[in-house]
């Protein structure tokens, strides 16, 4: 049994730290290593490190701060949930519903 380790870091982003089990395949050519069909995980926990991915861009503007271009507010994470200095009706562009808009709730 392969077992999962998750980690969410201040961007919002996750990643997951393998324990293989003999039943893990593996590529002998790349060295890469593929967990079995029986996995589990563990709880998510946070991270003080820096986000791993390679485009993650709130880890790429080089500070721990960003400034949102809709409200203008500073965040220091990933995910910006500030309250809307416009709150509002407006359409959801994925549903086209009419919904209530009192959150910033953008990313950077």
């Amino acid at each position: 049994m392969c077992h999962g380790h998750p980690r969410y870091y201040s961007c919002s982003h996750q990643s997951v730290t393998w324990h293989y089990c003999p039943s893990a395949l593996i590529d002998l050519e790349t060295g890469y290593e593929t967990p079995c069909s029986n996995i589990t995980f563990a709880a998510s926990q946070p991270s003080t490190s820096k986000c791993p991915l390679a485009n993650c861009d709130f880890h790429n503007t080089g500070s721990d701060k960003w400034k949102c271009c809709q409200c203008g507010g500073q965040n220091s994470s990933g995910w910006y949930e500030n309250m809307s200095p416009n709150p509002r009706w407006g359409r959801n562009r994925i549903t086209n519903e009419w919904e209530w808009i009192g959150w910033c709730d953008h990313r950077c």
